[in-house]
């Protein structure tokens, strides 16, 4: 169709419009300049207001969960995922300890992670705290590396710790020996200092480089310079208190490098391992003669507590959940909460998922024009397979190879390919001075393969049937009539809202260029259209 060869071409420059604008625009502001949002009761939550709710604190809105957020209302919604038990991936055998040099065994075990994490986000009932994972993962990552039982316990090292405290977080994240591998904290010995870790840590996990006000605006000198977080003196000392620790070998995986990734690390108890010697961070002293373990809650609570942590971490959780630029009344409401609660990420979650800005366009006469975010393609990619109606992975013959699994195309989960993750916070679109980081993975192939991929994955690889996809619920709507497939597409896709020039679009397509088609055509090829428009690509 010459639709979808010009779809390729416009449609990012298409989902930036729709995720940029007026600043000030579009809202409802209260005397006070701020927006005047209050929470919906349980029962008066609208069906519109539950699934926009959800696309921000879950993997994608379905039938029983928007009914479930209106039952309940947001908050207690919010609490009860809180005492749900998080989705832990176990790895099986083949997956801790295989030949790396037998390319069978290597591709079972690296397809184990892939299958593991469509099945949670599909199906898992905590979806607030993947969903919060996934926010920490996008500034706390590791890159495409070690082995495959390592990336499932980062994983699990993730979803243990996404509604705990932060500091408790950071410490385990410190001692996960992929993570120590990954940014060689491993290799950190008194008298053969690696600043890797360190430098990370500071730079991309908790301070940041430049100092930040609350509202996560920018301090600047006399001159109007910005003032650096840390020096290269900071980074040496903490170095220093990083240092002696070493991947547990107990029982010794003799076929993937030795190490248990399934323990943290331990201190190295030898001569010489860790530096004992007194050390100043960001100005605040370490006490000298402390063993490993004390120096890093030393540093952590140095780090954790600094000013600057609120702000850099609530702008983060904020970008990935609900608003890629958010508002410094907004960024400032939530950095008052992490330091009121010492970094409680359950709080501040809530605090980031229920502030009125976040809440204003659940009403779309209130919808405030720069609130929002593109998704990106692993949460398009859900968000389609959950409306779907699909409970696990769709399992997928691609390449021939067994125990493939129907992934997002452009962006692999919880394989980052650095450790400044999938995208810049600060990334821009072009011609814009509104950060919009997700535009950087919405390529012209992200675009193309969104308007064509479905028909095929549907008619010869994927098998959504056994994956409990309602397929036939989707063709069933199609064979009735043109108004029933676009009503439930509408539904499930759209919180019930398509606007109606697409609306009219999608029925030019049903009676023209795809009159034609079979029921499972006209499904699968209307909604790969759709689901590559700006309505359905951005969070608003």
């Amino acid at each position: 169709m010459n639709f979808l060869k010009s779809l390729g071409m416009v449609g990012c420059a298409a989902l930036l419009v729709a995720c940029s604008g007026d600043p000030g625009g579009g809202g409802f502001l209260n005397s006070t300049g701020q927006v005047a949002v209050a929470t919906p009761a349980p029962g008066n939550v609208s069906a519109y207001a539950a699934a926009r709710f959800l696309e921000q604190a879950s993997w994608g809105p379905t039938p029983p969960s928007v009914k479930e957020v209106q039952r309940l209302g947001l908050s207690a919604w919010i609490d009860q995922q809180f005492k749900t038990p998080a989705s832990i991936a176990v790895a099986p055998s083949y997956v801790i300890d295989y030949d790396d040099d037998n390319l069978s065994a290597r591709d079972k075990a690296w397809t184990f992670f892939p299958k593991t994490f469509y099945d949670h986000t599909l199906g898992g009932a905590d979806q607030l705290r993947q969903r919060s994972a996934w926010a920490l993962y996008n500034f706390i990552p590791i890159g495409n590396t070690g082995f495959a039982y390592g990336k499932v316990e980062y994983y699990n090292t993730l979803q243990r710790g996404a509604l705990g405290n932060f500091s408790d977080l950071i410490r385990n994240v410190t001692l996960n020996p992929l993570m120590g591998f990954f940014l060689n904290n491993d290799q950190n010995r008194a008298d053969r200092p690696n600043e890797n870790y360190a430098r990370e840590l500071m730079q991309l996990f908790t301070v940041g480089l430049v100092k930040l006000n609350p509202d996560g605006s920018v301090q600047r000198d006399t001159s109007g310079k910005t003032i650096e977080t840390y020096t290269q003196q900071d980074v040496t000392q903490a170095t220093k208190a990083l240092s002696g620790w070493g991947s547990d070998y107990s029982p010794f995986l003799p076929r993937t490098n030795g190490a248990n990734y399934g323990k943290p690390m331990i201190a190295q108890t030898w001569d010489g391992a860790h530096d004992k010697t007194s050390k100043t961070v960001l100005g605040s002293p370490i006490a000298g003669g402390q063993s490993a373990s004390q120096d890093l809650d030393s540093l952590i609570g140095i780090l954790v507590n600094h000013p600057n942590t609120a702000p850099f971490v609530s702008r983060r959780l904020i970008q990935s959940l609900v608003s890629s630029s958010p508002s410094p009344a907004y960024l400032s409401r939530v950095s008052a909460v992490f330091v009121s609660s010492r970094g409680d990420l359950a709080q501040v979650v809530k605090a980031v998922l229920l502030d009125p800005e976040a809440r204003a366009g659940d009403d779309p006469a209130q919808q405030i024009a720069r609130v929002g975010k593109m998704k990106e393609p692993v949460l398009a990619h859900t968000q389609v397979l959950r409306a779907m109606g699909c409970t696990q992975a769709v399992a997928d013959s691609r390449n021939s190879k067994p125990d493939r699994v129907y992934e997002a195309w452009t962006q692999q989960a919880y394989f980052a390919p650095s450790v400044f993750g999938y995208y810049s916070p600060d990334h821009t679109a072009p011609e814009s001075l509104v950060p919009a980081p997700e535009q950087k993975l919405i390529t012209s192939d992200e675009v193309r393969r969104r308007a064509s991929d479905l028909t095929y994955r549907v008619e010869k690889k994927a098998d959504f049937t056994q994956a409990g996809c309602e397929v036939d619920l989707f063709v069933n709507a199609a064979a009735t009539s043109d108004e029933a497939l676009v009503a439930l597409i509408n539904e499930r896709f759209f919180k019930g809202a398509m606007p109606a020039p697409l609306r009219l679009g999608a029925k030019n397509l049903l009676t023209q260029d795809l009159v034609n088609q079979t029921p499972q055509r006209k499904f699968t090829e209307l909604l790969q259209i759709l689901i590559s428009t700006p309505t359905f690509g951005v969070v608003k």
